[in-house]
């Protein structure tokens, strides 16, 4: 299992913001997921442990904590806080960190979802402006 002091890692900073998110863990996927996500080569840019009943996903180079997500016992609910400290993460756009936060569990749930149309969205979504 990986641990926090496993890797560089900061602490989130306090400009966030928060959000739910409705996904569909099993209790496999769940368990895979609490296994954490440790960087194996330098292309793969997460860090992930699960402390406190939470998931803390840092990037790999920075240490920056990017996302905390909290699953609400019993429902598809993820509790959401995001990083929003420009100088540690320049996405803006909750649904943009929405479809990031799906692929990353997708992938590391081993659930045998395909994050080839996720990943197109959130491509797309690049070039939406932001609606205020």
């Amino acid at each position: 299992m990986v641990k926090k002091a496993d890797w560089k890692t900061m602490d989130m900073p306090e400009e966030v913001e928060h959000f739910n998110m409705e996904m569909k863990l099993t209790a496999d996927g769940l368990e895979n997921l609490k296994e954490g996500h440790h960087p194996k080569e330098m292309e793969d840019k997460w860090f992930m442990y699960f402390e406190n009943d939470k998931f803390y996903l840092h990037r790999s180079w920075t240490g920056f904590c990017i996302y905390i997500i909290s699953p609400v016992p019993d429902s598809d609910i993820l509790e959401v806080t995001v990083n929003r400290n420009k100088k540690q993460y320049t996405e803006t756009s909750a649904e943009r960190d929405k479809i990031m936060v799906t692929i990353l569990l997708n992938s590391w749930s081993k659930q045998g979802a395909d994050n080839r149309e996720l990943m197109m969205r959130w491509v797309k979504q690049l070039n939406k402006p932001e609606s205020t």
